[in-house]
Order: structure tokens, then sequence, then C-alpha cells
């Protein structure tokens, strides 16, 4: 890194001293890098790499119906961490009025599945959406009692702290798919040992 490049001189944010933040040490602001004339191609877009979730068959997911599916990430340091996505190829704001309302329930439904596991503090949902045009939402179990997990630093303490367990984390997973099927869908993960249902 050349300090004279890219160190700013904006000041530090306040919350780099609060004990949620995952690092310590000395920080400096990067330099701010002027904007482009516009946003690069995300995938799904013209102009940029395939859609992936359109390619994905049902059996990637741990949960499908005929408007949505939830899918898990690889173990992280949180017990669960998912995926909304619609089934359709559009973005939040393509969401026509029923999707909208539905999108609403899911994320109840997702946060109440989640909590099902035990032990879960909060469900942190986030949307950020840059690099695909395919709508997803990101949903993070805190587990309770994880106090410097609290706020807007969890997603980087999930990418810090070891993996949860791969069985746990499959068990954990398929427990979420087990409570929204309860309600509509399939459950496509099931508990070790038991057959997968029909897609």
């Amino acid at each position: 890194m050349t300090p004279g490049r890219e160190t700013s001189s904006l000041p530090l944010p306040e919350f780099v001293k609060w004990s949620i933040f995952p690092f310590e040490g000395e920080f400096r602001v990067r330099r701010p890098k002027p904007h482009y004339p516009t946003d690069r191609p995300r995938t799904g877009e013209p102009g940029g790499p395939p859609c992936s979730a359109c390619a994905a068959a049902d059996d990637e997911y741990i949960w499908a119906d005929r408007n949505w599916r939830v899918s898990a990430t690889r173990p992280s340091g949180v017990p669960v961490q998912l995926f909304l996505e619609t089934r359709a190829h559009v973005d939040m704001d393509d969401l026509d009025d029923q999707l909208a309302g539905e999108l609403g329930q899911m994320i109840v439904r997702l946060d109440r599945a989640i909590q099902a596991i035990g032990g879960i503090g909060r469900v942190h949902v986030a949307r950020w959406g840059d690099g695909g045009s395919h709508f997803h939402m990101w949903f993070y179990a805190r587990p309770r009692g994880a106090g410097q997990l609290l706020g807007f630093c969890l997603p980087m303490w999930a990418m810090i702290l070891p993996p949860t367990p791969e069985q746990q984390w499959q068990a954990n997973v398929a427990v979420v798919a087990a409570e929204l099927a309860k309600v509509s869908g399939t459950a496509i993960a099931k508990p070790q040992g038991e057959p997968a249902g029909d897609r």
C-alpha cells in the first residue's frame, strides 16, 4: 500500500473503537476513488456473466415453493447463514404487489424458522445486491449471548470466526427447511439419515 496514493485525510469513524468491531490496531481511511460513469454489469445483466440463480436446480436449495427459494452458504462462524431468492429473474424494484407482499411474509417466516434452531439471539437481514441482478437477501443467525457480534459487524465476524461444524450446520439448515415447509413449499434439506422428499 502506498500511503500517498491510498490513504486519505478522512477521520476514522467512532465504530472502530466499539467492542463489536472485529479489528484492532492502527487504521487509516482509504482514499475514496472517483465514481465510474456507471455501475459495472452484474450477473444476469447485459454485458455481465450469466445468472447462476436462474441456472440452479431446486436440489441446490434447502427449501422452495412456486415463487421463492432458500439456499444455505457454506458453514461460517454463525449457526446458519442463508439466501432468500425469487424464483423468477427479477430484482427488488421489479417485484409486483403480490411478490412484494410475499417478501414481507417470507422475511418473517425465515426469522421464525431460524429462531426454531434454538439459541439464536437475533436474525440479521441484509440486502446488498451489487453482485447479481437476481433478487437475493441475506439472513444471518446471531447466537444468543454473543454480545460482540451485535449489529452491522456480524457479517465480518461470520467470515472471521471458525465455521460451525458441518454436522451441526446441516442439522440447523434442516430445521429451517422443515419450519418453512410447515406453511408451504418443499423442504429439500433433510435431517441426516432421512431421505430427501419429492422435488
